[in-house]
């Protein structure tokens, strides 16, 4: 690989890390400037900013806090709709057309959507001006559209056994953002208002946007590598690959696992899927619905399409059956394949239904009394549970190199300290409870990044976008529910129960918890049976066959 281009290909960690400055500052100042307004109509600013001490809940702080979940919904369906459907169709575009182009889309929408906002702002609109900034943000596929790419893009260019890490990584790296934005927010929102912050965030989110034509093609490296591999393999035929126990259902744990192409692929056809003759990858239009039925048959079918190798390698073998082996590229039959993938993808849409519900009513929940917390205080929370993450690696390699955690194990142990936080935070009416609640982040940050490097896994290097595609849309769904649910359940039992959605929250993280067991289970015990020289069809057996 050209050294040059391997060096700024890291800069996918710096332009995420720059977004996340701007997305999740603005998510925290948005939130800080409904309930501001809300609560000036309502006469209560001082409540609404914080500094009420151990004051009992009023009616009127009941009210804010209704009518702040109701705005805050209402934005949120604005945004996440729209949002939806374009994250599935340009996710997709990008395993055509390449990473960069697609990642400069939400990048731009999200920067010209926060200049909106800072307009909004300076000429002190109605809130429901807000909803124009919701759309613009969301038609531009907005944050889940920048994590999908920024994952697709490292797994063009990431081997199978590494790329959890890198996206613990990449999602450390949001994180910092996170942190860096939360600990100046407060401080800058005191002394300068609203409206200087959201111009400052327009400029970093602008910076970004500048950086993403320096950033290299990512497909260019991935060939690169295909093509040193080649030339190495033809020097010197290494030997088989040993399975490996990383809980990872990938190239490493098939027994023909093939370093080249299989020989039933004829030269012609071969030659001409490398001269983009006849791969998808080089078509000149694609229609939305090409790009669905590519997402749709990633998910549908136990047989992976490989562009280098043209899809008669993997096809058929001599006596009819569907072949049981995978290119380098990860092209070919994967049996199991199919249900695997949407187990993950449902565990990955609760994981985020509960993550980011709790993210849409922090803001509120600790402004609200009994918590009362300053927005200096909001920030400070911001920076310390962010900036914790940065443990996040290091957990991981902990897991990997010292414990010989496989996959499954260590996305089990991220969400149960998910719902373990998420309990302690539903009964703190203290400070240092909710830095105890925030202190597990670390733990937290690898399930959602190992279950992304699962799904990766299991499809070829030709299909990343599309897989990553309705991943990103599930997440988009999660939000749209997790808006709904988690707002409406916390403005009716605010006066009740201040905790209870963390509670909600920890309750519902036993779900995935629950189908990555199963999983583990199956691919354990699909390990037994390839040992013993069982043929990859026994998979079909009942799950407790011997």
């Amino acid at each position: 690989m050209n050294k040059s281009h391997q060096k700024r290909s890291f800069l996918i960690y710096v332009i995420i890390t720059l977004q996340s400055i701007a997305a999740l500052t603005l998510n925290a100042l948005k939130s800080e400037y409904i309930y501001r307004k809300v609560a000036e109509a309502h006469n209560t600013t001082k409540s609404a900013t914080g500094g009420c001490g151990q004051n009992k809940t009023s009616p009127t702080d009941v009210l804010v806090q209704q009518e702040v979940s109701s705005w805050t919904l209402l934005f949120n369906v604005t945004l996440t709709i729209p949002a939806s459907l374009t994250t599935v169709l340009i996710t997709s575009w990008g395993d055509r057309v390449g990473r960069k182009l697609i990642l400069s889309i939400p990048v731009a929408g999200m920067t010209i959507s926060a200049a909106l906002l800072s307009t909004s702002i300076y000429l002190n609109w109605s809130l429901s001006t807000l909803f124009v900034y919701y759309f613009l943000a969301g038609i531009s596929g907005y944050y889940a559209a920048l994590l999908a790419q920024g994952s697709a893009y490292l797994s063009d260019i990431t081997s199978l056994d590494k790329r959890g890490l890198r996206f613990v990584i990449l999602e450390t790296a949001l994180d910092i953002g996170g942190g860096i934005g939360g600990l100046s927010t407060g401080y800058w929102v005191k002394a300068e208002g609203f409206f200087k912050p959201v111009v400052g965030i327009v400029g970093i989110s602008f910076l970004s946007f500048l950086l993403i034509p320096i950033l290299p093609d990512s497909r260019k490296i991935r060939d690169m590598k295909d093509k040193t591999q080649s030339s190495l393999t033809h020097q010197d035929q290494p030997e088989q690959t040993k399975l490996k126990r990383h809980g990872t259902f990938n190239l490493n744990d098939n027994v023909n696992c093939i370093e080249e192409c299989p020989s039933s692929c004829s030269t012609s056809q071969h030659d001409s899927a490398e001269n983009g003759n006849g791969g998808l990858l080089h078509h000149e239009k694609y229609t939305a619905a090409d790009l669905l039925r590519a997402v749709w048959k990633v998910y549908s079918s136990d047989y992976s399409h490989c562009e280098k190798c043209y899809s008669s390698c993997n096809d058929t073998s001599k006596n009819g059956k569907l072949r049981s082996e995978r290119c380098k590229h990860g092209g070919g039959r994967y049996p199991g394949r199919v249900w695997r993938m949407w187990f993950y993808l449902v565990a990955y849409a609760f994981t985020m239904y509960v993550i980011i519900g709790s993210t849409m009513v922090q803001t509120i929940f600790l402004l609200s009394p009994p918590l009362c917390f300053t927005p200096i205080l909001i920030g400070i929370k911001m920076g310390f549970g962010f900036g914790f993450s940065l443990l996040s690696p290091l957990i991981v390699l902990l897991y990997q190199r010292v414990f010989h955690f496989g996959n499954h194990v260590v996305i089990i142990l991220a969400l149960s300290s998910l719902a373990i936080g998420y309990l302690i935070m539903s009964f703190a009416t203290q400070l240092s409870v909710v830095f105890l609640a925030a202190s597990f982040g670390p733990f937290v940050t690898p399930g959602k990044s190992f279950i992304e490097a699962q799904i990766s896994s299991l499809v070829s290097a030709n299909e990343q976008g599309a897989a990553f595609a309705l991943l990103s849309f599930t997440g988009t769904i999660s939000c749209l529910l997790s808006a709904v649910s988690f707002l409406l359940l916390y403005s009716v039992t605010a006066g009740i129960y201040h905790g209870f959605v963390w509670l909600h929250g920890s309750l519902f993280a036993l779900v995935p918890i629950s189908l990555i067991i199963f999983v583990m289970v199956c691919d354990r015990r699909r390990r037994r049976l390839l040992g013993v020289g069982r043929t990859l069809d026994d998979e079909n057996r009942p799950l407790l066959h011997s």
